[in-house]
């Protein structure tokens, strides 16, 4: 554990499913909620109660949402939270694919049927195929999410063609990756364009402990969810039983951080645009540059999974951190203060790997900015 909190004390985190915590989510994991149940089955629990409505209040008011449950461990166990409320073995779910950076949610697992939608040269999704995807095949729910998310999903034109057509389908929205630019209102706004549930994990750009949340508008989404996520001794428990109070009031605290910095959004996705603008000028190929890179907190390079797999590991000599994809986020170093100039540092140093290999002083180079 030091020699792990020594490397990421003096690294550069450009991984885009992570986040930091601050000091005071931390302390809340560490707290003596970390061993205790929620239930009022036990004594002493009052207080535990009190911090999961909190939570949720929180919730509701930084998205604008009616109503949210916090118990999902994890952006996972959100999707299949979904998934069983809304289908019955055999029907089909509609999903980005995983060839075009899609979550690859093994939907077949739980006995049904998996169907792509469609996606262009550019890899997002195709408006007029998949509306007829989605007829043709009887969709009963279609996801729009996916681990690659640089541009906002076709949510109004999908709700509006469900909606027009009477289709016995639910949109829902996986914003895993985006959840903070949406409480900050930007990236997009999936409640009020179409979804009728947002839902993801709580630590990428949003930037609270591992786990899960739930956002409808609908009283009865709210309940026939909590019927998965609650503890219901009556018709049998399904997916929580204990949801681990000591990360739910990290959340909290993350939230009420969240609050007070409606800018951190703007921050993000300017310097994922100006890394990535950075990096292309400076020889380091990247993806997208006709529609102006990115309009989220990732960046993907354009470079053979075999030329991404090298390059990420020969950063991680030099302490700059990236996935094997070749996939760049910006929301850890944007919450931890860099703005502009660094970005502009920080493009120049990974050009020097990307051209000369990994040189040892270039790892001094970036503890010297990560310090500062």
């Amino acid at each position: 554990m030091k020699r792990h909190e020594k490397l990421r004390a003096e690294g550069l985190n450009l991984i885009a499913s992570e986040n930091y915590l601050s000091p005071a989510a931390r302390e809340a994991l560490a707290s003596d909620l970390a061993g205790r149940y929620h239930s009022d089955f036990y004594g002493g629990s009052k207080f535990a109660r009190e911090v999961i409505e909190a939570t949720e209040e929180l919730a509701e008011r930084l998205f604008r949402a009616r109503h949210a449950i916090v118990s999902p461990l994890s952006g996972t166990m959100c999707d299949l939270a979904v998934m069983l409320a809304y289908t019955e073995p055999s029907d089909a779910v509609a999903m980005v694919p995983f060839s075009a950076g899609g979550f690859p949610l093994g939907v077949q697992k739980f006995h049904r049927r998996m169907v792509h939608l469609p996606v262009d040269d550019d890899q997002q999704v195709d408006i007029c195929q998949a509306k007829s995807l989605i007829s043709e095949e009887k969709v009963k729910l279609t996801i729009l999410g996916a681990s690659y998310l640089l541009f906002p999903h076709p949510v109004k034109e999908l709700g509006r063609f469900i909606k027009d057509a009477q289709l016995p389908c639910l949109l829902g929205y996986d914003g895993s990756h985006v959840l903070g630019l949406i409480a900050c209102g930007e990236f997009q706004d999936p409640l009020r364009e179409g979804a009728e549930i947002l839902f993801g994990s709580t630590h990428k750009t949003l930037y609270g402990p591992q786990g899960g949340m739930i956002l409808t508008n609908s009283e009865e989404h709210e309940r026939t969810l909590r019927n998965l996520l609650d503890i219901d001794l009556e018709t049998g428990i399904g997916l929580v039983d204990n949801p681990h109070v000591n990360r739910i009031a990290a959340l909290g605290v993350a939230l009420e951080e969240l609050l007070k910095d409606r800018g951190y959004g703007k921050r993000v996705i300017r310097n994922a645009k100006m890394l990535a603008r950075a990096l292309d000028e400076s020889g380091v190929p990247v993806r997208f540059r006709r529609r102006g890179y990115t309009e989220s907190h990732q960046i993907l390079l354009d470079l053979s999974p075999e030329k991404a797999r090298e390059f990420c590991h020969q950063l991680e000599r030099v302490n700059i951190f990236i996935d094997v994809a070749g996939r760049i986020g910006v929301a850890e170093v944007t919450r931890r203060g860099m703005g502009s100039s660094e970005m502009l540092r920080v493009a120049e140093l990974m050009a020097q790997v990307y051209k000369n290999g990994p040189a040892p002083e270039l790892k001094k180079q970036v503890k010297r900015l990560v310090n500062r």
